[in-house]
């Protein structure tokens, strides 16, 4: 259960890494943008607007990838935690089972006592009537 705790843990991480680095992706293409608009296309050299939709082509691949690696690394989290829920729902059975046999356990023993007590009653009784005649 421990070890399934520290690799869902672990795998919330990474997911964690691959959207933030996905999101500064994005954010990075948001500012190019913004950039291409405000200073506008029509101030750039030829060369200089092939270069800047060449490198947003290749941010838009970066993004791309990265957005598939989120998914699959949200794939990987999920059905990690998935065997963490068998896997707690499996030792809370157990735990169940160990409380009811601690339980029957208890109720058995409280039986031995009563028992006991009873009959220890019931020669004191004997013995004390037995003492009258």
């Amino acid at each position: 259960m421990e070890a399934a705790e520290r690799l869902l843990r672990l795998l919330k991480r990474k997911e964690d890494s691959a959207r933030q680095r996905l999101q500064e992706l994005e954010g990075y293409k948001s500012e190019y943008q913004a950039r291409l608009t405000g200073d506008g296309a029509a101030g750039m050299n030829i060369v200089l607007l092939r270069d800047f939709y060449a490198f947003m082509v290749k941010l838009d691949s970066a993004i791309n990838h990265q957005a598939s690696d989120v998914q699959q690394t949200h794939a990987r989290w999920s059905s990690a935690h998935e065997n963490w829920l068998a896997l707690r729902q499996k030792v809370k059975a157990y735990e169940t089972l160990a409380a009811r046999h601690a339980d029957q356990e208890m109720r058995m023993q409280e039986r031995r006592d009563q028992r006991v007590t009873d009959e220890a009653a019931l020669r004191r009784y004997t013995n004390h009537h037995e003492d009258r005649e």
